[in-house]
């Protein structure tokens, strides 16, 4: 592990989705709107989320696809256990 990359991915991380939720925050609780504007600037702190992201990965030796198709594998099974669930508590009912 890169531990001076993962605690600059970390932090960043953790800083720039506290950005984009201060957006969406303003958007949905005090009114602001869902203008160009404020779609723009959503945009740019994705990126700056992504750009971390990657040096998460980087820090850590993984491959970027490889970790979005883990999480994909991953959100398949449990997507397919919750349809399980609750198939199972229709047929209960």
């Amino acid at each position: 592990i890169d531990a001076p990359r993962i605690l600059t991915a970390a932090l960043g991380l953790s800083s720039e989705a506290g950005e984009f939720t201060e957006i969406v925050k303003k958007m949905f609780l005090q009114g602001k709107p869902a203008d160009e504007d404020n779609i723009f600037h959503m945009k740019r702190e994705l990126g700056d989320i992504m750009w971390y992201w990657v040096t998460a990965c980087m820090a850590l030796n993984l491959d970027p696809t490889e970790v979005i198709l883990e999480n994909q594998k991953k959100l398949e099974e449990l997507y397919l256990q919750n349809i399980d669930y609750y198939i199972k508590k229709r047929n209960e009912n």
